[in-house]
């Protein structure tokens, strides 16, 4: 495995500097992702334009060796979405079958003696030039293609599974530098007092820090970009905040300070979890007096119904919320396969072309605006919108929309657009969609 780090270190050295070169000369005058200074449930970009997040992402694309995150989002791009979650360092080199996936690991393997999977156990003073060359090419290639990265910079879903975590850089066995991220002998890594996700473990904590301070060092000048401590900590709360403070520390002196998560904005566990559409858009509702975003990511399960994964996702854009999909779909490997859910792509780009000229971020979505019928409806004084999850008939108050307004209707399953004509708006109207099944209607103020 060393000599392919070396190999993978090298080739992408070359491949660094003229991204670089290029990313400089794309990107120099733009400033971080912000959370947006007058409606804090959306972003703005580096130019200070708002942002809705429309994504897809899967497990692999940083962290598995023989992925080609650059044709996944290559794929995004040409799908009209914007965003991605990606893990960066799982904990251990590669998964026991039957994943079986071997990852780039942000430490060097050089001993001396021998680590659980009987490879060269970690240095944790070494870290990995080939994993932040690679970190590098991969933020260049989503700001070349107009694309915001999530970065997970830790897992803690492994931390719960034995065979996992016997397997972990920080397990005692695993590393030459005594660190030991289960001092109580749990079989686990999930001890939230003295454990790899607590306050209570200097060495442990030492050694995290010194790899976020590395990341920082390697990602702080790309602006298409948040941070994500970890995924799935439900072991300390305290410790995941404390690392955020940390990285703001850090960069508190550079060029760009950007969005942290879980300081900033909620993680994907703590919005909502559901596929029932009232259930998502309920919790949606009930969270904006948070006054953060709020990404309905469904990392919960794989869900193989398209219809309830498009019912989901509309209900939680027109809630005020984004969405950004776990799909397993996406096998950008160096032996590609086919699309298997080209119509669920094609749907989830059908709600990005639908969003991308409307501005939710000046709406506000309210069940008073719903007077009769199953719909979720969002307005601001220039346009409404409203999701229509079983279509049909839905009466809604227009009093904000006074005067000529034009009238639009959306499929959602197939992205094609029916002209409704025009109404007056100003009071209660009953509109009723010209297709079966599910719909979305746009209405916008015209004088």
């Amino acid at each position: 495995m060393n000599a392919w780090y070396k190999r993978m270190g090298s080739v992408l050295l070359v491949a660094l500097t003229l991204t670089t070169r290029l990313a400089a000369v794309a990107g120099a005058a733009r400033g971080p992702l912000r959370v947006h200074p007058t409606n804090p449930r959306y972003f703005t970009d580096g130019s200070g334009k708002p942002v809705v997040f429309i994504g897809d992402y899967t497990w692999g694309t940083f962290s598995d060796v023989d992925f080609d995150y650059k044709a996944q989002f290559d794929a995004l791009k040409a799908n009209g979405l914007n965003f991605a979650r990606v893990w960066l360092w799982w904990g251990c080199e590669q998964f026991p079958p039957p994943e079986d996936k071997l990852h780039v690991e942000p430490f060097l393997r050089s001993g001396p003696g021998a680590a659980n999977d009987g490879r060269p156990r970690y240095d944790l003073t070494r870290l990995n030039p080939a994993f932040f060359h690679r970190l590098r090419d991969l933020c260049a290639a989503a700001r070349e293609r107009g694309l915001f990265l999530q970065l997970i910079t830790m897992d803690a879903w492994m931390l719960k599974h034995p065979h996992l975590w016997k397997l972990h850089a920080f397990h005692r066995d695993n590393n030459t530098n005594g660190v030991d991220g289960d001092p109580q002998n749990t079989g686990k890594g999930t001890d939230g007092q003295l454990g790899f996700c607590s306050l209570g473990n200097p060495r442990v904590l030492e050694f995290q820090k010194a790899y976020l301070r590395k990341l920082v060092d390697t990602v702080n000048d790309f602006g298409n970009l948040l941070i994500e401590i970890a995924n799935e900590n439900y072991y300390s709360a305290e410790w995941e905040r404390h690392l955020c403070e940390f990285i703001r520390e850090q960069e508190r002196a550079r060029p760009r300070q950007h969005v942290l998560m879980p300081l900033d904005l909620l993680s994907h566990s703590s919005v909502v979890q559901k596929w029932d559409p009232r259930i998502i858009h309920a919790a949606l509702l009930e969270k904006r007096r948070l006054r953060q975003p709020l990404i309905f990511d469904t990392d919960w399960t794989i869900n193989d119904n398209d219809a309830e994964v498009r019912k989901a996702m509309w209900s939680a854009v027109l809630s005020g919320g984004h969405f950004n999909y776990m799909d397993n779909s996406l096998e950008f490997r160096t032996k590609p396969v086919p699309d298997k859910r080209t119509a669920l792509h094609q749907q989830i780009g059908s709600l990005a072309a639908f969003m991308r000229p409307l501005k939710p971020w000046a709406m506000q979505p309210e069940d008073a605006l719903v007077k009769s019928g199953y719909a979720f409806a969002m307005a601001s004084t220039s346009e409404l919108a409203a999701y229509l999850p079983e279509g049909g008939t839905v009466t809604l108050d227009l009093a904000k929309l006074p005067g000529t307004c034009r009238v639009n209707w959306f499929n959602p399953r197939t992205g094609q657009r029916h002209e409704g004509g025009t109404i007056v708006g100003g009071d209660l109207r009953a509109l009723e969609a010209p297709f079966a099944g599910d719909g979305v209607l746009h209405i916008r103020r015209e004088q």
